[in-house]
Parts: C-alpha cells; structure tokens; sequence
C-alpha cells in the first residue's frame, strides 16, 4: 500500500496500474515514461521505458495541468477536458483523465518518432480499462 501523508492508495489500484501500463502502452513504440498519478499528483504506478526522469515531479505536474486544463474549458463553456497534449522539439506529452472507481490522470511522454495516434489510442484504452466505475 502507498501513503502520502494522509492519502492511501490501495495496493489493487497499485497493481491494476502496473498490469494495464505493461499490457496497453509497453508495446507501443517511442514511450519513455507512462505514468498513473492521483488527481493530486501522487504516483500510482510507473513504467520507464527509456528514461530517467523524476516521476514524483511529473506526477505533481500531471495533476496540476490537468487542473488548469480543466478551468480553461470550464471557462469557454466546455463542460471538461480529458485529455490535454503537447509538442516539444523531442516529442509529446499526453495527459489523459482516467475516471473510475479510483480516478487518476495518465502522462504519456513519447519522442519525435512515435505514433502519435497510437499514443492517443493507448491513453484512451487506459483510460476506460483502469479500474472501471
């Protein structure tokens, strides 16, 4: 089981993350990290492919952009954002709501050379696959 002070994620959201990232985003080409993090920022489970980066950091992030992703579209009538993504000079990061019975928000990072509409395919299908409402 996880902590973050007073957070607690249960050891089967832990596993379920782990089991979907492998099953769903490890086979697809040019994803360096694939994580699940709370609403918040807390990690849940994470894959690294090939790199090294902090995933406590891009979690903090994942929850925070997702945040002001969702103001934005509140405030030009949208009714919610599930995904937001974007482009660098070394590829592209998706983030991607995951409602369910224990909500999370997922980072894709992918370099230049991925599939970006795989990309988006495998965020979705974690999206409606991890632990289903």
């Amino acid at each position: 089981m996880k902590t973050h002070n007073s957070l607690v994620i249960p050891p089967h959201a832990v596993e379920a993350g782990r089991e979907i990232l492998a099953r769903v985003v490890s086979p697809v080409a040019g994803v360096h990290i694939a994580l699940l993090c709370t609403p918040d920022g807390f990690e849940i489970s994470a894959l690294r492919i090939r790199s090294d980066l902090p995933t406590e950091r891009l979690s903090a992030m994942a929850g925070s952009l997702m945040a002001m992703a969702k103001a934005v579209a509140n405030e030009i009538g949208h009714r919610d954002c599930k995904r937001l993504t974007f482009e660098t000079e070394s590829g592209t990061v998706v983030f991607q709501a995951v409602n369910g019975s224990f909500p999370a928000v997922l980072c894709l990072v992918v370099d230049q050379n991925a599939l970006l509409g795989r990309a988006l395919w495998a965020a979705g299908e974690v999206a409606t696959g991890y632990l289903p409402s």
